[in-house]
């Protein structure tokens, strides 16, 4: 189950298959999302993408937040490290993007 707290939409991303994009500005600190389930197999249909340089950080209590100002438009996107703990080869995806 997901509880989004900003208005987003799903469409195509440059990053990977489909993306979902915020329809309204974020605020840095402001809660985005909580997840109940596997987002790395999107169980959930977030389709939030990964990426190293993300603009959502989980804060392990209480859901994801914005690390940042997210303007309307943006693509958002999770460090998957941060809550997936498995070890993969140097050259991993999860270690490249």
């Amino acid at each position: 189950m997901i509880t989004w707290y900003v208005d987003t939409e799903v469409k195509e991303s440059p990053i990977e298959g489909k993306g979902r994009f915020t329809l309204s500005h974020i605020a840095a600190g402001e809660q985005v999302l909580v997840i109940d389930g596997n987002i790395y197999k999107n169980e959930n249909n977030s389709y939030v993408n990964h990426s190293r340089d993300n603009n959502l950080s989980w804060d392990r209590e209480n859901g994801w937040f914005a690390n940042r100002i997210i303007l309307p438009g943006v693509e958002l996107t999770m460090n998957y490290r941060q809550w997936i703990d498995i070890e993969v080869p140097d050259d991993h995806w999860l270690n490249r993007t």
